[in-house]
């Protein structure tokens, strides 16, 4: 009887050990789902803390594309989270210019986040081919870039940036600008070629699969103005990679002889690559920073006797880009306004410590102006 009370003992004993195992292991799996929980609800309150924190603006959209390659736009966004700014056929045929300043079909009511993402889907209409692509953006950079802001030289006041404006060039180039009182680039980006059909297409892009619109929308008279036409017809269409030259960059800065200039005095330059800028003349905003080749440069400045002046210069490429190449692309180089208003002379150099270039320029104007 004995042996069969300790028999018995021993098993309850041992299940007794069991249970408590059981019940531990029980409060182990009961942890491990309470910090699982813990850390999601963290991991979203963290999250819903960030995007309440978030800088938010009021910007809008924008596409171009160059003269000599007019595009179509299928569909496309410029996105981030629950907003997004679309593009589309309404668009219709883009043929702007390649980085031109311009507005885009309004904006939000209410600040937004910028976008972290950019999608475009195009036809290029000299190329007969549609591209299309999808990219993360920098959000940090433009997130600095629209808190440093930009000042208005002629009103002195800060001003922020008011626009986002994608490029798309031939061979599924594309560029993403940030405008406003200056326009900066903000990155390029390569799209792939694509297929879309009668079939696939969605809706609003019916009109391009009709034989009597393209007929009529792209005929060469409709998409180039004459000159440039001719031009085209006469030397070719611009090789792609054109547009990925323009962002090459040169450690230059402005520069006068001649005329005296004052702190509230400016520069303005338009670079091939889109870029743009209107420094004043002190040393903090005219430096040797790197830059795209220039297209347009004028100085703008008061004399003496109370008297609003500007010169004014425009550019081709092939003949300034051979007079950069002339410098390192780290040579420190002067852009010189060498001017004689009295003899109605305007000149133009790039000049470093061991040589000087003249540039030639095309509809110069060194003129008064009323302000």
């Amino acid at each position: 009887m004995n042996e069969i009370k300790i028999a018995k003992n021993s098993q309850l004993n041992r299940l007794m050990e069991n249970s408590q195992q059981e019940s531990g292991r029980g409060r182990v799996r009961i942890d491990r789902a309470f910090l699982l929980l813990f850390m999601l609800l963290s991991i979203a309150s963290s999250c819903q803390e960030s995007k309440m924190n978030e800088k938010k603006y009021v910007w809008g959209g924008a596409v171009v594309a160059p003269k000599e390659y007019p595009v179509e736009i299928y569909d496309g966004a410029l996105s981030t989270g629950d907003y997004a700014y679309r593009f589309g056929p309404i668009y219709g045929i883009l043929k702007q210019g390649w980085g031109r300043s311009v507005k885009g079909m309004g904006s939000p009511d209410e600040p937004v986040a910028l976008p972290d993402e950019l999608q475009m889907t195009w036809y290029s209409i000299q190329e007969e081919k549609f591209y299309t692509g999808r990219w993360k953006l920098d959000k940090e950079q433009m997130d600095k870039l629209w808190e440093q802001e930009s000042i208005n030289v002629r009103t002195g006041e800060k001003e922020n940036f008011e626009t986002l404006i994608v490029g798309l060039a031939p061979a599924g180039n594309v560029a993403l600008w940030a405008d406003g009182q200056r326009q900066v680039l903000l990155g390029t980006f390569q799209a792939h070629d694509t297929t879309i059909t009668q079939e696939t297409a969605h809706e609003e892009f019916a009109h391009f699969f009709r034989k009597e619109y393209r007929d009529a929308a792209y005929k060469p008279d409709k998409l180039y103005d004459g000159e440039l036409y001719a031009t085209l017809e006469g030397q070719g269409w611009p090789k792609p990679q054109l547009y990925l030259d323009y962002n090459k960059k040169y450690a230059w800065k402005f520069a006068v002889e001649g005329i005296d200039l004052g702190a509230k005095d400016y520069f303005f330059y338009e670079c091939f690559n889109g870029e743009r800028d209107m420094p004043f003349n002190t040393d903090s905003a005219n430096t040797n920073l790197p830059k795209a080749i220039p297209a347009h440069t004028y100085v703008k400045w008061t004399d003496g006797q109370n008297q609003h002046w500007v010169a004014d210069l425009k550019f081709k490429y092939d003949v300034i880009k051979k007079a950069f190449e002339q410098f390192e692309p780290t040579e420190k180089i002067e852009f010189l306004f060498q001017i004689d208003t009295s003899a109605n002379v305007l000149n133009t150099y790039l000049r470093s410590t061991s040589k000087k270039v003249k540039i030639v320029g095309y509809e110069p104007a060194l003129v008064r102006v009323d302000n």
